[in-house]
């Protein structure tokens, strides 16, 4: 099998860091083939011969910058690189892994046994700092679960789907005019294409443990999404219903502003 991985890490000490534990856990796989395309931004601060050496399944591609970009912009400048490059069509799956995260022993082996046995054409599954190892051969997909639990770390898409797709959406994610989503827009765009959606319901990645707060501070972007998907189909039109209730009780509670309801085109 054909990974091909995109990252971007702006350089600081706790992220270089974080990227060695990302790239570690990949060094440890023998049996895929790696392409991992990394964006280092504020890239002065970063060495890049202190990274750890690759394995030879492993190629490691490294662009830098001394600029930041948002998240999006930063993926659509490792997807074209990777498509000028080798061509999305030469791959079998596509992720974009954050810098912080972390693929635990012998994930990689349970995902090439799953998609052999369930051949999904996306599939997502959740994080925890404590991911477990435990094979899962239940498919537990709904929309809910993909609105809830997919995200750039955990969701894995057959290359084919991820280019019909295209690119991200650049007034979304992480330093755009509307703060994340970007991971829940391209998700829904690929599942609404793909034959097969499989969700694992276990954390089978590593990353930080989810944080509460979050839902506040990424409330615009990804209520602007689901108002954007409402009408491609009822479970998504109930979900970005429930969404505005969810917004109403956090404006309620002075944990978001009247102008986060509204997407800024």
């Amino acid at each position: 099998m054909k990974v091909l991985l995109l990252t971007t890490c702006i350089c600081n000490d706790e992220n270089i860091k974080n990227l060695h534990r990302l790239i570690l856990s990949i060094n440890t796989v023998t049996h895929t083939q790696f392409t991992h395309c990394l964006l280092l931004q504020n890239a002065k601060e970063c060495n890049e011969d202190d990274l750890p050496a690759r394995v030879k399944n492993y190629e490691l591609i490294i662009l830098r910058q001394n600029k930041l970009i948002s998240l999006s912009q930063a993926r659509n400048k490792l997807i074209a690189h990777a498509e000028n490059c080798y061509g999305l069509a030469t791959f079998d799956f596509v992720s974009c892994p954050d810098d912080d995260c972390w693929y635990p022993h012998g994930f990689w082996t349970r995902f090439l046994t799953l998609y052999n046995e369930h051949k999904f054409e996306l599939l997502y599954t959740q994080f925890s700092s404590q991911p477990s190892q435990q094979a899962i051969n239940q498919n537990k997909h709904s929309c809910a679960n993909l609105i809830r639990f997919a995200s750039s770390n955990t969701t894995f898409y057959n290359a084919e789907i991820f280019n019909k797709v295209g690119l991200f959406d650049e007034s979304f994610g992480i330093g755009s005019k509307n703060n994340g989503g970007e991971d829940l827009d391209f998700a829904i765009k690929a599942s609404l294409i793909s034959k097969k959606v499989f969700f694992i319901a276990e954390a089978t990645i590593g990353h930080r443990d989810p944080l509460p707060e979050f839902r506040c501070k990424y409330f615009q972007g990804s209520f602007a999404v689901l108002g954007n998907h409402k009408w491609k189909s009822l479970a998504l039109y109930y979900h970005f219903l429930r969404k505005l209730m969810i917004g109403l009780v956090f404006f309620g509670q002075g944990k978001i502003r009247l102008a986060d309801f509204k997407q800024v085109k």
